[in-house]
């Protein structure tokens, strides 16, 4: 048993190994096998997983209720298979109806949340005691945020000329965006840097011992794909299709 479960645990390394080099390799500029392994890999097992999560979820929670005779459920179901009407000409009329309705629900839905969450809860957390909020850090805050979406909004006056204070305001507006963007675009910089970090720890920390396979893993990759580069390219071509 121990056996079969170091077995286990050594494929899944390799297997990782290969699934997240590979994908690295299209920084090399060439056609890689590897990428296109992993590449097919990846989308070959998230199309699985939602086959299978959704078959799961359907078995569960579906045909009980249509069992029980949930009418609601049962017009869902309904209009969800009618979208599958669409591979014959002559049906293709009757799939629009749910395609439309799904559309419509779907901007509904999507322009409350967005009036609700984008606009009126935007607002109110923009609407700040400046006096009396307690703390002088707190009244700092409330002053910095207010005056900030008061410059901001200068920046988008479109049908006045920018002279004088509005002018000043204008550009300080324009600061504040770019100070906007850059720190969204830094804490997205440490989110994805974080998981790169946390995949080459596990791959290539000095003290793991899988580290001495990930080395051997990646020269096998990198030399296999230098030989099919320089000595057979038609069969290189064959290995990464398009």
């Amino acid at each position: 048993m121990k056996m079969v479960m170091d077995l286990y645990a050594w494929g899944i390394l390799i297997l990782g190994t290969v699934t997240t080099f590979g994908l690295y390799m299209i920084l090399s500029g060439v056609d890689s096998p590897w990428f296109a392994f992993a590449e097919h890999a990846f989308v070959g097992c998230a199309i699985g997983l939602t086959v299978v999560v959704s078959t799961d979820y359907i078995t569960r929670t579906i045909i009980p209720r249509i069992m029980g005779g949930d009418w609601p459920m049962i017009i869902s179901v309904i209009l969800g298979l009618m979208m599958l009407l669409r591979v014959n000409k002559s049906t293709l009329y009757l799939a629009r109806i749910p395609i439309t309705l799904s559309a419509a629900v779907g901007v509904a839905i999507g322009v409350r949340a967005t009036v609700f969450s984008g606009i009126i809860n935007q607002i109110r957390a923009t609407i700040l005691p400046i006096f009396g909020a307690g703390s002088a850090m707190d009244m700092i805050a409330n002053i910095t945020v207010v005056l900030s979406v008061f410059l901001v909004f200068t920046y988008f006056f479109y049908t006045t000329e920018m002279k004088g204070a509005l002018a000043s305001a204008n550009r300080v507006g324009r600061w504040i965006l770019y100070l906007a963007f850059g720190v969204l675009f830094a804490q997205t910089y440490m989110g994805r840097l974080g998981l790169l970090l946390g995949r080459m720890t596990l791959f290539l920390f000095p003290t793991n011992p899988n580290m001495y396979v990930t080395v051997i893993v990646i020269a096998m990759m990198v030399i296999t794909t230098w030989l099919l580069h320089k000595n057979y390219p038609e069969l290189l071509k064959k290995l990464t299709p398009e």
